[in-house]
């Protein structure tokens, strides 16, 4: 088949007319088709068995993935000539074929860029993800499984029949290597994969298949899709981007947090997947060679083979329980998996011995900050000498996981990402000479002089083992050269025995005096030269290797510095450690390390005006608020089962700042937990169970608020009106369903209409007197007042949802609702009351609290606690005392004219609304047309100017 044959196709039946240039390929025959747009016309030899069938499932794998939203993949384009088909049956000078056109990816293969940051290759873990996600849905026949299990040369899960040709590699020391991984292959991998759930999989994420464009990165050919577990697909995708790192381990580690992030993985994947990397690395080597012995004039054939060997050198030479533990801390797991044995053995242990200076406990110590937040660390024999003197020390304690500026060499240069300052041991320090206990029986697995200026010096590692044979290692540095002679490999050293003594500054090779103490889950290949200093960007890997020793010693002051990350570092570790839909605002997320007043401040200082915060009542870290919070913890905190008179005078000051006859008041944590609350204070006392709320209301997590949150369960993730629930339309004058000052009676007939739709009896109705996430919505006169009297009439109860709004924000009313001249029947208060302290409230009337009282004792834990009800008092008591009701009225007034000020030569702000500092301003680009991109970009704009 030419190009001139293949443009005469594609004329003819695809009415594509182009210029036709052939690509390389495996199998198949691929051409370039450029026209107006570019295409890859795909031909098959139509006397292969199964061909039809083969293709047809390609294609319908293809369509699925665009029907659900999948675009970073090409799209088929069916035959004009038959658009009831995607494969035309061609015959062609004699011969049958099989023609596809599918969409060309314009770029450039992942394997001609040298370098991919740790962002693009954690993108491409999601892309994958993505594609696997759904393909996994995808209803497949009895046929379909017969072509996806047939013998194919790259199912990683038919590898073991790979030994047997593992003769054709030519070079002895792979053909070793390819062998030892076959036999794992066999003998431990592939049990556990046939355990797992098969699905639908691409199977050849390889660097030539992803293509990146200005879009992101793509993934093209499907020929080679399988159904089998999951991490089959990841490890082939893993395989490749080893092919093209300096560290691939880590490389791999960046791809599988994205990958997890889209489509979770187990430990038990993550067991089986640096074996499976290999796996499909000797595959290709093999495939290859077989490939190669029958085409030898095919170059696409060979076309990784100069990368490949090199790589699977590189991974088996790679301590593999260094990769496993790079791959779970990536996926938000514990490094090691026998961590958790490790420590739990420790923290059970009825005896422990002494590491220096028995009775340790009653030693006098003194911490060493040798921080980068520590201008004057000292670094000295005679610092630290002088430390001891002032502070009459026996020891002195340098901190775990502290971010250390005393380090010196490359591998510590302090303006890498990777540089290794963060200390894994702890240190105790005594005069040279002080001797250094076993804290635990042990023999002598490792020791060494490391001599090299600021390295241990004289250096041992003693192996020790939980009750259930688990290994751990403790390591003992700097110690003096005498205590060498005693030291023997796979000697037995007893609890509270001799391990050596503490070295000069001369034999510590440039440290003063004292003993580096570490506990190792494992040695990760190092051995002697096992990390005693994380890399900063593998913070969270090294803790989970190496514990806080603390565990050992005792030290009831403690030993943790928690230095800080990167923000790199932060936010990679949030992807796994927090659930993904809890969502960071800006393109560039804040790290905000401190706030006062107004204002936040990032990690470099730089302050923002915080227009986004609407917990921060009174201003972050009020001195007042801090003050109440520090005096009553010191003193007691507990529950509200004994009599304490702060949760009183609080709770009266609340109803206070209420109309008659709101009197009772329940303390709870959080706005979501105060309406769930509510609703169950409206069922008590109606014996009812619907609700009515309004259309894009929001009032809270919990599931009983969700089931009443038409913006939640109407959104997306939703699923849909509960039957209890009617849906009245939101009152917004300026774009709603009706328009306009006087459309409050043309809502209240649509509340009408609710109320009498209702499928169950009428509890409450909730809403917020400006309803806050549907756009800050100043409800029309008269629409609240008459509302309220329409739910009364009903037999239901009113709700105010004061969460957002409540406590002066609004500056005209303390409360919002006294905008509208109502009184509710319930209250909830959440986010001001606090100043950011989890505290929440619920106000009702005496009858309403006593139709609660049923006999099921109502109970919070945390409720009205004296430290949330002093904080409470003194953010009220703020309020009060700093005139800020007032405050929000003036500065509000003076924002919305300012912001009306622009609307007159800003035809894109729309409107400007709101009471006090409680202010909607609302956006289009015409009439109907929300200008949703454009205040996405203003929100970025500001972010800059602070």
């Amino acid at each position: 088949m030419t190009p001139l044959d293949v443009s005469k196709i594609i004329a003819s039946h695809w009415k594509i007319n182009g210029e036709v240039t052939q690509l390389p390929g495996e199998r198949d025959l691929n051409f370039l088709v450029a026209g107006d747009a570019k295409y890859v016309a795909k031909i098959y030899d139509a006397s292969v068995e199964g061909i039809a069938e083969w293709l047809s499932l390609q294609d319908r794998a293809l369509e699925y993935l665009a029907e659900k939203g999948v675009t970073h993949v090409p799209r088929i384009v069916r035959p004009q000539s038959d658009s009831s088909t995607s494969t035309l049956s061609i015959a062609e000078n004699g011969k049958n074929y099989l023609v596809r056109v599918l969409t060309w990816v314009d770029g450039e293969p992942w394997a001609k860029r040298e370098r991919h940051s740790a962002e693009e290759i954690e993108e491409l873990g999601v892309l994958v993800a993505h594609v696997d996600r759904v393909l996994k849905e995808l209803p497949l026949s009895g046929s379909d499984t017969e072509q996806l299990t047939r013998p194919f040369m790259w199912n990683m899960v038919q590898a073991d029949q790979l030994a047997k040709s593992t003769q054709l590699i030519a070079d002895a020391e792979i053909r070793s290597i390819a062998e030892g991984v076959l036999k794992t292959f066999t003998d431990g991998v592939k049990p556990v994969l046939d355990r797992m759930p098969a699905q639908l999989i691409h199977n050849d994420a390889n660097d030539y298949n992803i293509i990146e464009t200005k879009s992101g990165a793509h993934l093209i050919d499907f020929g080679d899709a399988i159904t089998a577990p999951k991490i089959v697909g990841v490890a082939v995708a893993c395989a490749y981007l080893a092919c093209a790192s300096d560290d691939a381990t880590k490389d791999i580690a960046q791809f599988l947090r994205g990958y997890h992030r889209i489509s979770p993985l187990s430990p038990d994947e993550m067991r089986v997947l640096y074996s499976l990397i290999k796996v499909r690395l000797v595959s290709s080597v093999i495939n290859a060679a077989i490939q190669q012995a029958n085409q030898p004039t095919n170059e696409y054939l060979g076309i990784s083979q100069s990368v490949v060997p090199v790589a699977l050198k590189a991974l088996h030479a790679f301590d593999s329980n260094h990769a496993l533990f790079r791959f779970r801390d990536a996926i938000g797991l514990e490094a090691n998996p026998k961590a958790k044995a490790i420590r739990d053995y420790l923290l059970t242990r009825e005896s422990i011995a002494d590491v220096v200076a028995p009775p340790f406990k009653k030693a006098k110590k003194a911490y060493i900050n040798w921080s980068f937040d520590n201008p004057d660390i000292p670094r000295t024999t005679d610092a630290i000498n002088d430390l001891v003197k002032r502070t009459g020390a026996d020891i002195t304690i340098g901190y775990y996981c502290e971010n250390r500026n005393v380090y010196e060499g490359e591998a510590f240069n302090f303006t890498s990402p990777s540089a290794r300052t963060f200390h894994l041991g702890v240190d105790l320090g005594a005069p040279a000479g002080s001797p250094v206990y076993a804290p635990l029986d042990g023999v002598i697995e490792l020791f060494n002089d490391n001599a090299t200026y600021l390295d241990y010096g004289p250096v041992v590692i003693l192996r020790h083992e939980t009750d259930t044979k688990i290994p751990f290692w403790t390591l003992y540095g700097h110690l003096s050269k005498d205590s060498m002679p005693a030291w023997q490999i796979g000697k037995t050293i007893k609890a509270g025995e001799l391990v050596g003594r503490m070295g000069t500054e001369e034999e510590n090779v440039g440290w003063p005096p004292h003993t580096h103490f570490q506990l190792l889950t494992d040695l990760c290949g190092m051995g002697i030269d096992i990390y005693g200093v994380a890399p900063r960007d593998e913070v969270s890997l090294w803790r989970g290797i190496s514990l806080n020793p603390n565990l050992i010693l005792g030290i009831e002051t403690g030993t943790d510095a928690h230095a800080s990350l990167s923000k790199s570092e932060i936010r990679q570790k949030r992807k796994v450690t927090l659930s993904n839909n809890l969502s960071l605002n800006f393109k560039e997320p804040l790290q905000i390390v401190r706030g006062e007043g107004a204002y936040l401040f990032d990690e470099s200082g730089r302050p923002y005006l915080d227009l986004v915060n609407n917990v921060a009542h009174v201003g972050h870290a009020h001195p007042r608020v801090v003050e109440a919070a520090q005096r009553q913890m010191s003193t007691l905190n507990t529950n509200t089962r004994f009599l304490h008179q702060t949760i009183i005078e609080y709770g009266k000051a609340l109803t206070s700042s209420l109309p008659d006859p709101l009197s009772v008041i329940f303390f709870v944590n959080s706005g979501s937990e105060a309406n769930d609350l509510a609703i169950r204070l409206a069922r008590a006392h109606t014996k009812a169970r619907g609700v009515i709320s309004l259309r894009h209301g929001y009032h809270g997590h919990t599931q009983s608020v969700i089931e009443i949150s038409p913006y939640k369960f109407l959104g997306k993730g939703g699923l849909g009106k509960p039957s209890h629930v009617g849906v009245a339309e939101l009152p917004d004058p300026f774009r709603g369903v009706y328009r306009g000052k006087d459309s409050a009676p043309q809502y209240l007939k649509n509340l009408d209409d609710v109320i009498a739709g209702l499928s169950e009896p009428l509890s409450a109705f909730f809403a917020e007197s400006i309803v806050s996430t549907a756009g800050q919505i100043t409800l029309p006169d008269g629409y609240l007042r008459d509302a309220y009297q329409r739910i009364r009439s009903a037999g239901g109860v009113c709700v105010s949802d004061e969460v957002q709004i409540g406590l002066g924000r609004v500056g005209e009313k303390f409360w919002g609702f006294e905008l509208h001249g109502v009184v509710p029947d319930i209250v909830t208060m959440g986010k001001p009351l606090g100043n950011g302290h989890p505290l929440a409230a619920v106000a009702t009337t005496a009858e309403i609290a006593r139709s609660f009282h049923n006999g099921m004792e109502y109970f919070n834990t945390f409720g009205g606690n004296p430290v949330s009800a002093a904080i409470g008092q003194s953010v009220l008591e703020i309020v009060y005392d700093e005139r800020l009701q007032s405050n929000a009225d003036v500065m509000g007034r003076y924002l919305r004219d300012g912001v009306k000020k622009l609307q007159r030569t800003h035809s894109i702000i729309a409107d400007v609304r709101g009471h006090g500092l409680f202010i909607g301003v609302e956006f289009m680009r015409d009439t109907e047309t929300p200008a949703t991109r454009e205040v996405a970009e203003l929100m970025e704009f500001a972010l800059t100017r602070g």
